[in-house]
C-alpha cells in the first residue's frame, strides 16, 4: 500500500460515517474509523426484532464486514 500524506479519522459508524467512508474508497488517504461498538445497527428495522419478525443478526452487522474491499 502506498503511504499517503493524509489521514482521515471518521468518528461514528452510523449512516453518515459509513457513507462518508465509502465515498473515500479509492482516494489516496489513510482512513481510521472510531466507534464505541464493533457493529452497525440498522435502527429502522429494530421494531421487527422486538416483534420477532427478524433476528438480531439481520439488523446488526460487524463494521469490518461492511467496509471490506
Amino acid at each position: 500500500m502506498k503511504e499517503s500524506s493524509h489521514h482521515v479519522v471518521v468518528v461514528g459508524a452510523g449512516f453518515g460515517g459509513l457513507e462518508f467512508t465509502r465515498a473515500l474508497d479509492g482516494a489516496p488517504v489513510r482512513i481510521t474509523m472510531i466507534d464505541k461498538r464493533n457493529h452497525h445497527l440498522f435502527q429502522p428495522l429494530l421494531y421487527q426484532v422486538a416483534t420477532t419478525a427478524l433476528a438480531t443478526s439481520e439488523v446488526a452487522w460487524p463494521i469490518r464486514h461492511l467496509l471490506r474491499k
